[in-house]
């Protein structure tokens, strides 16, 4: 057993509570007797300790040792936030997120925040860093195919995750979304219903991104209710690539703006998936001797601070609440902490939709909308 860690021994000790055999209030063999009964050294039996202790299974009470303790005294201490990437500029993640999160898990929980740089390599060694040190996880993940066997991986063990924004292909886990379908619907029947039947989407080729999938999914709905059943030529999807090359992105978003706007019957309105769309609409408008939202209307998913956009008060903006999020993320993943167990969770949070002219906020509530997960699976509808 000269090999055995720190992590081997908690576990078993922890497992031997939970099945009873070491009952509350029982005394814990000292961290020495703890060294020489598993053939390791003091310092790992005394962290093995530690770790228990950290996670409030046992407590140390004086001139009696360490014992066992009662449920009531099971306490979080730490949380991790894995982002896909930061990105201050943009807000990202956002200040209310945080805050949400953090309001929820308590002043007493420390929340340990960490980046995976949008790499799949980077991603697998933060989940399983997380994994070792902390008791439960909230993240953002890339939805790289090569990083999906570390995901289910994290999802399978039982380890308390909820996932935020978008699900991993073929990922069935606890996660926290906006409601893409719901908000995208509100946003193109209010075009529709300003007179617009020719509505352009634009968006990255992220086939493995739920969220793009779900607003494209919704965007289609919507074209077909006023008998636009074929969108494949209003549509066009960017190279993923593109999102690190500004300029290269511009000018494909101003080729394909021209081509749609003087080809025979023009779209009269354009949807962009993300923010990064619409500022490069708007410049491309600006540069064609485009009125906007005089000649053409836009609607966009708003992330960014609305004064990144050149004039977001002429573009209709889908708002997340992102705060809201933040917080019914946290709840669920203390559900799953104090050992609630249950079919994975999806909650989906509401958007508030922003009328460019009129300056109105109106509340996402599209009840009777059939909410679905991009891999065909039934989903949850209970957000916001």
């Amino acid at each position: 057993m000269a090999n055995t860690s720190w992590k081997t021994i908690a576990a078993e000790i922890a497992r031997l509570i939970e099945i009873g055999e070491l009952k509350v209030g029982s005394r814990l063999p000292s961290g020495d007797d703890l060294a020489v009964q598993w053939g390791v050294s003091r310092h790992t039996a005394h962290r093995a300790i530690d770790e228990l202790s950290r996670q409030g299974i046992v407590v140390r009470k004086r001139r009696w040792g360490t014992v066992v303790a009662a449920s009531s005294q099971s306490k979080v201490a730490r949380v991790g936030l894995l982002v896909d990437h930061f990105a201050q500029a943009y807000n990202f993640p956002s200040g209310e997120l945080i805050r949400g999160i953090q309001d929820t898990l308590g002043e007493e929980v420390q929340l340990i925040i960490a980046e995976s740089k949008s790499d799949y390599e980077t991603e697998i060694r933060q989940l399983k860093k997380f994994q070792e040190q902390v008791d439960g996880l909230i993240f953002y993940p890339t939805s790289h195919p090569k990083s999906s066997a570390a995901v289910h991986r994290l999802v399978d063990s039982g380890f308390p995750a909820v996932i935020l924004d978008r699900l991993p292909d073929g990922v069935h886990a606890d996660a926290v979304m906006s409601n893409n379908e719901g908000a995208t619907l509100m946003a193109i029947r209010a075009l529709e219903a300003r007179g617009h039947s020719r509505i352009g989407f634009f968006s990255f080729n992220k086939p493995d991104f739920s969220t793009v999938a779900e607003r494209h999914a919704a965007y289609r709905l919507a074209l077909a209710e006023v008998g636009v059943q074929d969108v494949t030529e209003l549509t066009r999807w960017f190279p993923r690539e593109l999102s690190s090359n500004p300029q290269g992105l511009y000018q494909a978003v101003y080729d394909a703006l021209f081509t749609l706007r003087n080809q025979k019957d023009p779209i009269t309105a354009l949807f962009c998936v993300e923010d990064t769309f619409a500022a490069a609409a708007l410049q491309a408008g600006n540069q064609m001797r485009l009125s906007i939202p005089e000649d053409m209307e836009l609607a966009t998913f708003n992330d960014w601070p609305p004064m990144m956009l050149r004039s977001p008060w002429s573009t209709h903006r889908i708002v997340q609440r992102t705060g809201d999020i933040g917080v019914a993320a946290a709840t669920l993943l203390l559900e799953r902490i104090s050992g609630v167990r249950q079919e994975p969770k999806i909650v989906r949070v509401d958007a508030d939709f922003i009328v460019a002219d009129a300056g109105l906020q109106v509340r996402s509530k599209l009840v009777d909308w059939p909410l679905t997960r991009a891999n065909g699976n039934d989903s949850e509808a209970t957000g916001g």
